[in-house]
């Protein structure tokens, strides 16, 4: 389904051409960005709950979080810890709503899978912008 794809876009591209020039970003984009962060902040934790991942995923997605809530610019921040605490409760948040990750996984896709892709993504993430 797309709503994964998005989000393991979403890791495997932070860092580079979105959050790269979030400088000078409308606030709207600036607010996707963050809140897609945090979502992904909280599946990463889902996951390591899940024990599909070890802990220093948590260590990265915290990373992660602090990044996206330290862009540069104005915006809308109110519903950074709503979207991580549901990652946290396996929810992917996608074009202004929840939904159950799990339930909507590609069907070749586990959800351990998924964990792992979206880590890995994270973890490349991180090293292009020098975290």
């Amino acid at each position: 389904m797309k709503t994964a794809s998005l989000i393991l876009a979403m890791a495997a591209a932070f860092g580079t051409h979105s959050l790269a020039h979030a400088e000078g970003q409308d606030a709207a984009t600036l607010k996707g960005i963050y809140d897609n962060g945090r979502n992904m902040s909280g599946l990463i934790k889902s996951c390591v709950d899940k024990g599909f991942l070890k802990a220093d995923s948590t260590e990265n997605a915290n990373k992660m979080a602090a990044f996206v809530g330290n862009m540069p610019g104005d915006f809308d921040k109110r519903d950074g810890d709503k979207n991580e605490q549901s990652g946290r409760k396996g929810e992917v948040f996608t074009d202004g709503e929840y939904k159950s990750l799990e339930s909507n996984l590609p069907p070749n896709l586990t959800l351990k899978q998924w964990c792992e892709q979206a880590d890995q993504g994270m973890r490349e993430g991180l090293k292009r912008v020098g975290l």
